[in-house]
């Protein structure tokens, strides 16, 4: 860690996350009002189960600390950084600006752009030893945290225990992806097959894809939907894809009880560019509208 980066004075999310505990840990501090740009600082030391096919930080990590700086940011200032309410994100865009390579920490900061009384609006960039390698943009809900943890409360008091719930099964015809990246890999198994005009892929969920509030994370959600449409594209062109840009909306919580599917489609692609588009669901319920342009290139 650069001594710039002194981690003993910066936080670690309470109560914990278990996704973000499971790709981070994930750092924060506040400096001062919690409604002015640049008051919220976040850390992501990267490692090497943060990689790529190419050595560099997976895309869905980076989305992961992407949305994690928008709602410290967009959270904070709505609760004037009290940590007294819980952001949702509602939708996110991100834009990759250059490659992040593992073994050197990304940094965020942003600015709270409005709140009002249900949601907040924040935009910011996450940068790697002062080089900029993502710009992000967003909205996020917010709720009491009392109200949502009484909610988690309430949903684990009826649930089914998950030792119980047995394995998740996969549809016949879906392959195990073998070759998938570090951070893939260190996510959970995925399992793709190829369609017409891009693929579907189904990944089981567990336990630590879940955020604080007992559902599954937007973070994990966005890397799985990142995982799919690289895959998809490099598919349908042959190319080897890296993400250029990344939106998402969030329609409806999900659980670790049941696998998620998502089917990608290729509408345009060119020698250089790819546009996907993809809906991600569980049990016939859609969770997550995205889109993506991916930057192809000959493999090695």
């Amino acid at each position: 860690m650069p001594d710039s980066i002194d981690l003993a004075r910066y936080s670690v999310f309470t109560p914990p996350d278990p996704f973000e505990d499971h790709v981070g840990p994930f750092y924060f501090r506040i400096d001062g009002d919690a409604s002015k740009a640049g008051s919220v600082h976040c850390v992501l030391p990267t490692e090497a189960r943060h990689g790529n096919y190419r050595g560099g930080v997976h895309g869905g990590a980076i989305l992961t600390f992407a949305d994690y700086a928008l709602c410290l940011v967009a959270g904070r200032a709505a609760d004037g950084g009290t940590n007294t309410s819980f952001a949702m994100t509602v939708s996110i865009a991100v834009e990759f600006l250059s490659a992040g390579r593992t073994g050197a920490p990304l940094e965020a900061t942003g600015e709270p752009l409005q709140v009002t009384g249900r949601l907040a609006f924040a935009r910011g960039s996450v940068t790697q030893q002062g080089k900029t390698i993502a710009l992000w943009s967003g909205v996020v809900r917010h709720v009491a945290r009392t109200k949502v943890m009484g909610r988690k409360e309430q949903a684990a008091a009826v649930a089914t225990p998950l030792a119980q719930i047995g394995p998740q099964a996969v549809p016949d015809g879906f392959e195990l992806l073998s070759n998938a990246s570090v951070y893939s890999r260190h996510i959970g198994p995925s399992y793709a097959r190829k369609e017409v005009d891009g693929a579907t892929l189904i990944q089981p969920t567990l336990p630590h894809m879940c955020n604080s509030g007992g559902v599954l994370h937007g973070g994990y959600m966005m890397s799985f939907a990142d995982s799919a449409v690289t895959r998809a594209a490099g598919i349908v062109t042959g190319m080897a894809p890296s993400t250029v840009s990344f939106a998402a909306e969030f329609l409806s919580a999900g659980d670790a009880n049941s696998p998620l599917i998502t089917r990608v489609e290729v509408p345009r692609h060119g020698k250089a560019l790819a546009f996907l588009r993809g809906l991600l669901e569980q049990n016939g319920k859609p969770l997550l509208s995205y889109s993506a342009t991916i930057f192809l290139r000959p493999k090695a």
